[in-house]
C-alpha cells in the first residue's frame, strides 16, 4: 500500500473519531423521538434528551433543540446535579407551551424548570412562547373579572431557574408567559444576557425576570416589553446588577413587593443602571406592604433615561393599602438617584414620589442630577415626600419639597 493511501486512511479515521467523539456529546432532541410539528406533544422525549446529556459525565455535553421546527412541550422538569461539571441546552427552534391549562393539573408553578444543575447555560437564538392567553383569561389579577369565582390567582411561570448555580440564560425570546416570563430562584451566581422578553401590555402579572433568594445576577443587554414589572427584584436579593436594558411597555424595574404577611425583608446591593425606561407606568421602584419587617438597603438607580414615563422615581411603603395604621415596616435606607432624566406622563403630576413609612422612615436617600421633564409642555411637575431623610448632592428637577435632613 503506497504512503499516500496510508496518509488517506489515517486521515478517514482521525476525522471519523473526531465526528463521533463531538456527536457523542450533543443529544438533539430528534433522536429521542421528537416530532417537532408543534402538535404532538415532545414532552418525553426532551426530558429522555435530557437525562442522557446530563448523565454525559466528559466534557460539556448539550442538549440540542435544533432550529426550524416547533416542538410542543407540556409542564418538564429538569432536574440535576449532572454527570458533567458545565452542560449546554442549546435551543435554535421554538417552544410552544399546551393551550390548555388542563395540562398542569398538578403543578401550577412553573411551565419549564431547570432545577439544581450547575454550571448551566440555556442558548440558541430560539423562541420559547407560553401561549398564556388562557391563563390571562381567567387569571384573579385580570381587571375584566377580578376576583371573580373561578379566577385562578397563581398561574406559571414560563421558566424557572432553581438552584442553577454558576449559571448563564442568553439570545433567546421568551413571550407571551401566563406569569413571569422567567424566575431566578434559590441560587448564587447567575447571568442573563440578551434575552426578548415581550407579552402585550395588558397581560396581567407578566413580569419580564424576577429573583429571589439570590446572590450575585446581572441582568444586562435585553428588551422587556410585558404587562408588569420588567424586572422585579424579590426578598433574599442581594449584589443583583441590572443595567443597560430596554423597558416599556410594562412597570419598570422594581425591588420588591417586600414584607407582605409581616415578613423579614433582606434585600442589598441592587445596582440598576443605562435603563431606557419608554412609556412604562414606573420607572425606578421600591415597594413595600405596611406591617412588614426588616430591611432594602445599599441601592443604586443611575445613568437612565425617561420617555413619557407616568411615576418616574417612585417609593411606596403603603403598596396595596390605604390603610393609615402602621405597627412596623421594612426598613429603607442608602439609596441614590443619579443622572435620571427625561419626560413624564402628565396624568400624575408627582414625577418624584418617596411615599416612606410613617413609623420607619427612609434614610439615607441621595439625589444628584435629577431631571425630569413633562411630557407635555406647560404643565408643572411636582414632588411627593413623606418621612424621608436624605441629601440633594446636585441639582433635582423638579424640587425636592419636604425631604428631611439626613439623620
Amino acid at each position: 500500500m503506497g504512503s499516500k493511501n496510508i496518509l488517506l486512511i489515517f486521515g478517514l479515521i482521525i476525522s471519523t473519531y473526531i465526528h463521533v467523539a463531538s456527536a457523542r456529546g450533543v443529544f438533539n432532541v430528534m433522536k429521542f423521538g421528537a416530532v417537532g410539528d408543534g402538535i404532538r406533544d415532545d414532552t418525553q422525549a426532551f426530558l429522555k434528551a435530557w437525562a442522557a446529556t446530563c448523565g454525559d459525565p466528559k466534557g460539556i455535553p448539550k442538549m440540542l433543540v435544533p432550529r426550524r421546527r416547533t416542538f410542543l412541550v407540556g409542564p418538564a422538569d429538569f432536574v440535576g446535579p449532572c454527570k458533567a461539571k458545565n452542560v449546554t441546552v442549546e435551543i435554535g427552534g421554538t417552544i410552544v407551551a399546551p393551550l390548555s391549562t388542563r395540562a398542569w393539573a398538578k403543578d401550577v408553578h412553573t411551565w419549564l424548570k431547570f432545577n439544581n444543575i450547575h454550571g448551566l447555560t440555556v442558548n440558541g437564538h430560539g423562541v420559547i412562547d407560553a401561549r398564556g392567553k388562557a391563563w390571562w383569561e381567567q387569571s384573579c389579577h385580570n381587571l375584566k373579572h377580578q376576583n371573580q369565582p373561578g379566577c385562578t390567582s397563581l398561574q406559571p411561570a414560563a421558566i424557572n431557574f432553581w438552584g442553577t448555580n454558576a449559571g448563564t440564560f442568553r439570545d433567546m425570546t421568551v413571550k407571551n408567559a401566563a406569569m413571569f416570563h422567567v424566575t431566578l430562584l434559590g441560587l448564587d451566581g447567575f447571568e442573563v444576557y440578551n434575552i426578548n422578553i415581550n407579552s402585550p401590555e395588558d397581560t396581567p402579572n407578566t413580569d419580564g425576570i424576577h429573583t429571589q433568594n439570590v446572590k450575585h445576577v446581572t441582568i444586562a443587554d435585553s428588551q422587556f416589553r410585558s404587562g408588569d414589572d420588567c424586572v422585579s427584584i424579590g426578598d433574599k436579593s442581594s449584589y443583583v446588577y441590572v443595567r443597560n436594558c430596554h423597558c416599556g411597555p410594562g412597570h419598570g424595574v422594581s425591588i420588591g413587593s417586600l414584607g407582605s404577611g409581616g415578613t423579614d425583608a433582606q434585600v442589598e446591593e441592587i445596582h440598576v443602571e443605562n435603563i431606557k425606561f419608554v412609556g412604562t407606568m414606573f420607572g425606578c421602584r421600591i415597594k413595600t406592604f405596611q406591617g412588614g419587617k426588616g430591611y432594602c438597603r445599599a441601592v443604586t438607580f443611575k445613568h437612565s433615561n425617561f420617555t413619557n414615563v407616568l411615576n418616574p422615581l417612585y417609593i411606596d411603603q403603603h403598596y396595596f393599602s390605604n390603610n393609615p395604621i402602621e405597627t412596623s415596616a421594612v426598613r429603607i435606607s442608602d439609596v441614590t438617584f443619579d443622572d435620571l432624566r427625561g419626560t413624564t406622563d402628565i396624568r400624575t403630576p408627582s414625577a418624584i414620589s418617596m411615599k416612606c413609612s410613617n413609623v420607619v422612615a427612609c434614610t439615607g436617600l441621595k439625589f444628584n442630577n435629577i431631571h425630569l421633564t413633562p411630557a407635555k409642555p406647560g404643565t408643572k411637575l411636582v414632588s411627593t415626600i413623606n418621612n424621608a431623610h436624605g441629601a440633594i448632592l446636585g441639582r433635582v428637577e423638579p424640587p425636592l419639597v419636604g425631604l428631611k435632613a439626613a439623620i
